[in-house]
């Protein structure tokens, strides 16, 4: 039998159907790699707006660049079939795991919902609202690691909306009340809520509401409070329980903030709910060893009989007044010494660790939970200078970071010291070190004795110091301007027009405002139209 093709992929087994696609295992046979394929449907094939919605999911996911969201891989047409290669997950998927386990400990699905939040969290920085999140639409790799997926009816905030205004699209068992009233619309927090259906169901094996008519559902979502999950889970802690309800909130406004936040409150109701576990098992360690060395100790004194002894109640040991004290002192002393404030290097080791991370949000953990408390408690520690420029450093990486996310770009410059940044360093991009020197040296100058640009100051200072460290002030940037039309004019003459282009097009947009490098701008521009761009702009060697 002859294999099935599809462009330069193998196609396998179907692994998953959707609404308006199939996925299947697939192999690319240039390189062997396995991977799953995604086609959109026969019978929806030729309708214009699924294929427009299909293009908007490859653009969504060509953006999503996460360890918790599948890997876009690239994609096309083949004949009158669209698809798209993704990473393969072989572990199924969590609406699967559920099936087969029932329900989850607490722990664990704190674990996994602390990873769909970091997903969600990249997600909504770049623009886009999941909208449809649920079990089905998680993976799982055989490491645990989850991945989520299906991004067929995501909105991309950042671009022109495909579904009509009020109508509404989701998951009815996930579904946000302004997701289904169609208002408000739709943003971060509709996402939110739907993960909050998910842990519930992570943690009871339903979902918050549940009902075999859709309709009723949708009111249920709209009206009612869902059940107290420690009603159904009698285990879980007090704080996993109050989280749930204030993802559940009807007003998006009463839920928890984003993505981030609630990564700050999942790790807060780990670290109670431990501290409560911890203590519960105590106790009954300490009682346990309790009643077996007073057991013991009574029975030597019975039989050596060197004493005679009082009358005592002889009832069970822990009705006995004396072991209850015992208890509650031993319960107070753990409770004091689990809660007592961590120590100057404690503190330090955490927030090390933490700035180990590539995201964004364990650096405002170290920052929040752990260097400011050092800097409160240990003022003139050993250390509290190292956290003073810890902290520095991390306000300088966030800054950074949002100041080149994508979303950011869209959007444009936050302030204007954030634009002059950006300035310069298109310059030092192109390699005008003169001009970026002078641009990073007059932020310095400018916003030095404005309190909320201190970062910007910080990070320009940082630009100056590499910029002088490195020689940068060895050319005037006229030269360097000349020395590039050379360069450019050299790469056209061999053919490699799109790299010409390039510099032509970099000097017309950096210098265009520049009166003396008009010479240089003039003859890029020429360059750019095929003009005559007539005599150089640099002196002729004799």
């Amino acid at each position: 039998m002859s294999k099935r093709m599809i462009g330069p992929f193998e196609v396998g087994d179907r692994i998953g159907v959707g609404g308006m696609g199939i996925v299947y295992r697939a192999i690319y046979t240039k390189n062997g790699a396995r991977v799953a394929l995604k086609v959109l449907a026969p019978d929806v094939a030729d309708s214009e707006p699924l294929q427009r919605r299909f293009e908007r999911e490859i653009s969504i996911l060509k953006k999503l660049q996460h360890p918790h969201i599948v890997r876009y891989y690239g994609g096309g047409k083949f004949g009158s079939q669209r698809f798209y290669a993704m990473e393969l997950v072989e572990g199924g998927s969590i609406e699967e795991y559920l099936k087969k386990k029932g329900c989850l400990p607490w722990e664990e699905a704190l674990e996994f919902t602390m990873q769909i939040a970091k997903a969600l969290e990249h997600a909504h920085e770049a623009g886009v609202i999941h909208r449809d999140l649920k079990p089905a639409n998680l993976l799982m790799t055989s490491a645990n690691v989850i991945k989520l997926t299906d991004f067929g009816i995501a909105r991309d905030t950042t671009a022109t909306s495909l579904t009509a205004a009020g109508k509404t699209v989701g998951t009815y068992a996930y579904m946000a009340p302004e997701q289904i009233r169609g208002k408000p619309p739709v943003d971060k927090k509709t996402d939110l809520y739907a993960l909050g259906c998910v842990l519930f169901e992570m943690l009871s094996g339903e979902t918050p509401f549940t009902s075999e008519n859709q309709g009723e559902m949708l009111m249920q979502h709209l009206q009612e409070v869902p059940p107290p999950i420690t009603s159904l889970v009698p285990n879980c802690p007090k704080a996993l329980e109050d989280l749930i309800f204030r993802l559940l909130e009807k007003d998006p406004a009463d839920r928890i903030y984003d993505a981030l936040a609630l990564q700050h409150e999942l790790e807060d109701v780990r670290t109670k709910a431990t501290a409560q576990h911890a203590v519960a098992i105590q106790t009954i360690a300490a009682g346990v060893t309790l009643s077996d060395t007073v057991s013991s100790s009574e029975s030597k004194a019975s039989l050596a009989k060197k004493k005679k002894r009082k009358k005592r109640d002889q009832g069970p040991i822990y009705e006995r007044a004396w072991f209850l004290g015992l208890c509650l002192a031993v319960i107070a002393c753990f409770v004091a010494w689990h809660f007592l404030p961590e120590g100057e290097e404690k503190l330090m080791s955490r927030a090390e660790k933490l700035l180990q991370s590539e995201f964004a949000m364990d650096w405002r953990v170290a920052k929040e939970k752990c260097l400011t408390p050092l800097l409160e408690r240990f003022p003139e520690g050993r250390l509290a200078e190292k956290a003073q420029q810890m902290m520095v450093s991390i306000d300088k990486r966030i800054v950074d970071k949002e100041m080149h996310s994508t979303k950011h770009q869209k959007q444009g410059p936050a302030n204007e010291a954030e634009k002059q940044f950006l300035s310069a360093e298109h310059f030092l991009k192109f390699g005008d070190r003169i001009t970026a020197l002078r641009k990073f040296r007059s932020i310095t100058q400018l916003f030095k004795d404005k309190e909320e640009f201190r970062v910007y100051v910080l990070l320009a200072q940082d630009e100056v110091d590499a910029i002088i460290k490195t020689g940068g002030a060895d050319e005037d940037y006229v030269s360097y301007l000349n020395k590039k039309l050379k360069e450019a004019d050299s790469l056209f003459k061999k053919g490699i027009q799109t790299e010409a282009e390039e510099i032509w097009q970099s000097i017309k947009t950096l210098y265009k405002e520049n009166e003396e490098a008009r010479p240089q701008v003039t003859y890029a521009s020429k360059r750019i139209n095929r003009e005559e761009a007539g005599p150089p702009p640099w002196p002729e060697t004799p």
